[in-house]
């Protein structure tokens, strides 16, 4: 029978997945346990964002340009430049450029609270090399030195979240060669993602293991995945009455 239950949770997972619409946020999802991680005991987590987080993660919110079989005006009722989908709301609507910030530094504030006794903080939002160009935090332990930079891209599958990977590692490749050149040793840039729907990317892992323990990076992983759910759904709220919710 438990193999039977297996095999059906299995399919049922798929089928989700493999949804065009509705599968983009819940591949991401599934990628780690903790996106998660608040499903039965609602852990850091408010009621309100536990309400959201589910509609939203399978695009069932009502907006103008939430489905395309919508009829009428699907432009953003707030900017009226773009389709009022989820993904235009939540990352990419101008009126809430604070909030998105917010959110951003919440993420950074989570890693250097990790990061905190175990690796000297170099840099933090600082213009350094001869790009100037502003990691979040540059931390270094001996000969180690990293390069973190978060980013919160919407969730529209895995290969979204490589691809803002990708841009990362380009984009610091040139400094990462400047440190070394100056700081002889190991030197990595390490893009840090969680998506806008709180999916935590796994390899984020790679880089949370260096900065804390075991224990302390399974609280990490759910605090960052709720504040960031709690973050988006302000904007959305925001976005739908009006009114904010928190100041970014």
């Amino acid at each position: 029978m438990k193999t039977m239950r297996d095999h059906f949770r299995v399919v049922r997972g798929t089928t989700l997945i493999e949804k065009p619409d509705q599968g983009r946020a819940m591949e991401c999802v599934a990628a780690h346990a903790a996106s998660n991680h608040f499903l039965r005991a609602g852990d850091f987590c408010r009621f309100a964002d536990w309400r959201f987080v589910h509609r939203a993660r399978l695009n069932l919110v009502p907006l103008n340009g939430s489905s395309s079989w919508r009829t009428g005006d699907r432009r953003c009722r707030r900017c009226g430049n773009n389709i009022e989908s989820l993904a235009h709301v939540v990352n990419h609507c101008m009126r809430y450029t604070s909030l998105f910030m917010a959110r951003h530094n919440s993420l950074v504030a989570r890693l250097k609270k990790a990061a905190d006794g175990k690796f000297e903080v170099v840099s933090e939002n600082q213009a350094i090399g001869a790009q100037r160009l502003r990691p979040d935090l540059i931390l270094r332990r001996g000969t180690t030195t990293l390069i973190i930079d978060a980013t919160v891209p919407f969730d529209n599958r895995m290969k979204a979240f490589e691809e803002a990977a990708d841009e990362k590692r380009a984009k610091y490749e040139e400094l990462r060669k400047e440190i070394a050149a100056e700081h002889p040793g190991e030197v990595t840039v390490f893009p840090f993602i969680v998506g806008s729907l709180g999916s935590w990317d796994p390899a984020n892992d790679v880089l949370v293991r260096q900065l804390c323990s075991r224990a302390y990076a399974k609280l990490m992983r759910k605090l960052c995945v709720s504040e960031v759910i709690g973050y988006t759904r302000d904007v959305y709220t925001e976005h739908i009455s009006g009114v904010r919710a928190r100041h970014g």
